[in-house]
C-alpha cells in the first residue's frame, strides 16, 4: 500500500477558490471562507483543507473544525495518505480524519494508486512555499 505525507504553506486572498490535487484527482479545497466571499451556499462557511469532491454527506467532505487563519497570513496543511485513506491537519489542527478520498473521475473504482500532486488557482490569487513531499510506504 502506497503511503505518502506531504506538508505544505499557502496564503490568499479574498474571492480565492483553489486547492490540492492528490494523485491528479480533485480536490483538498482551499477558498475564502467568508460570508462576503459568497460560497456559502456551497460550504465555504465550513473552512478550506477536506476533500471538496466527494459525495455530499461522505466522511472528509466538509472539515471537523474551520482552521482558516485570515486573508495575507500563511496556513500550513499536512496530508497523508495510506492508499485511498486521507487525514488532513490544517494548522496543526486534524480537519479530516481517515476519510476514503472518492475517486472523482469514476466513483465506482477507488482513488488512483499513484499520479500527480496539482496545486491549482483560479478566482484569486494564491501563494505556496515550504512544499515537502515523502513516500512514507517503503517501496
Amino acid at each position: 500500500m502506497l503511503i505518502s505525507s506531504g506538508l505544505l504553506e499557502y496564503k490568499t486572498v479574498p474571492g480565492a477558490d483553489s486547492g490540492i490535487y492528490l494523485r491528479g484527482v480533485p480536490q483538498v479545497q482551499i477558498w475564502d471562507t467568508t460570508e462576503e466571499g459568497g460560497k456559502w451556499d456551497l460550504g465555504a462557511d465550513n473552512g478550506s483543507g477536506a476533500l471538496w469532491n466527494n459525495s455530499a454527506g461522505a466522511l472528509g467532505k466538509d472539515p471537523i473544525i474551520h482552521m482558516d487563519k485570515p486573508f495575507g497570513e500563511w496556513n500550513t496543511i499536512r496530508i497523508v495518505m495510506r492508499g485511498e485513506r486521507v487525514d488532513i491537519w490544517m494548522n496543526d489542527e486534524p480537519i479530516v480524519e481517515n476519510a476514503v478520498m472518492e475517486n472523482y473521475f469514476d466513483r465506482s473504482i477507488p482513488i488512483f494508486n499513484r499520479g500527480p500532486i496539482q496545486l491549482q488557482t483560479h478566482g484569486g490569487e494564491i501563494r505556496w512555499r515550504n512544499i515537502f513531499i515523502k513516500d512514507l510506504s517503503g517501496s
